[in-house]
């Protein structure tokens, strides 16, 4: 079911954007956890009281956000940081597929012994790898700056799992969807363009969803609702986050196998 060699081809191929991507991802909680104890002592929670709920509940900037360090980091800092992972995941998991079509690798890689749902498969499992990489990463820097040097007493290390988990969930659940469409694109350009697209079309929709109630349903199409960030962020199992994300992410690579299988190379 699985080929080694396009694992560890895959993982040494993308091992240079992996690292920026997760270096990006560090900075960002770096600079946005830490900025808390300032928000904090400027008694930012009350100074937005007052503003309209476009700007605090469409952006995620409620006063609540500002009262809790685990709300903020889960429900602010990695909400961000979920919009430029999820972009990276769907930009990562196109490329693996439409990069044999735009650079012709695909007369040598689907002439060889392997079956076409045994190549998509690997670089799916690849992916997997590297998205749990990037995660694992970016749990282990929030938990050094929020427990040793933002919040020590108050950040929570168990809800913050909860909340990087989720957030690895959505990856894994955008990562689905570019598997699932990839088939149907021969350019890794083009891949990218329907990624960053998505990417904010996800957050935008969560945004939408949540400040205009006739928009209500909008919310149900973004990976970011289900990953629920603020309530694991304050110890609630996002319950159908864990259901939803992990049956997109499946369901898109069975699209993808299915697609694969009958994309004509020859055209």
């Amino acid at each position: 079911m699985f080929s080694l060699n396009i694992i560890f081809t895959e993982m040494l191929l993308n091992k240079r954007s992996l690292m920026i991507w997760t270096a990006v991802l560090a900075i960002v909680i770096l600079v946005y956890l830490s900025s808390y104890t300032f928000m904090e002592e400027m008694n930012v929670a009350e100074m937005i009281e007052g503003y309209p709920d476009i700007f605090t509940t469409g952006l995620g900037m409620g006063p609540e956000m500002f009262g809790d360090v685990n709300v903020y980091h889960g429900g602010l800092v990695m909400l961000y940081g979920l919009l430029l992972a999820s972009i990276y995941a769907m930009m990562l998991a196109g490329s693996m597929v439409s990069r044999d079509s735009d650079l012709g690798t695909v007369e040598f890689l689907y002439t060889r012994p392997l079956t076409r749902t045994t190549v998509l498969l690997s670089k799916v499992l690849s992916f997997m790898v590297m998205m749990l990489f990037l995660w694992v990463v970016a749990y282990l820097i929030s938990a050094v700056i929020g427990r040793v040097w933002v919040a020590p007493d108050e950040f929570d290390l168990g809800a913050q799992l909860l909340a990087h988990l989720m957030g690895l969930l959505a990856c894994l659940a955008a990562g689905g969807v570019a598997f699932a469409v990839a088939p149907l694109i021969n350019r890794v350009q083009g891949t990218t363009s329907i990624a960053i697209g998505l990417g904010f079309a996800f957050f935008i929709f969560n945004s939408l969803g949540n400040m205009y109630d006739p928009l209500r349903f909008m919310k149900y199409l973004s990976i970011s609702y289900y990953a629920d960030l603020t309530g694991a962020s304050s110890g609630q199992v996002p319950v159908k986050g864990l259901i939803v994300l992990p049956l997109v992410f499946l369901a898109g690579v069975a699209i993808g196998t299915v697609l694969l299988n009958r994309k004509d190379f020859t055209d």
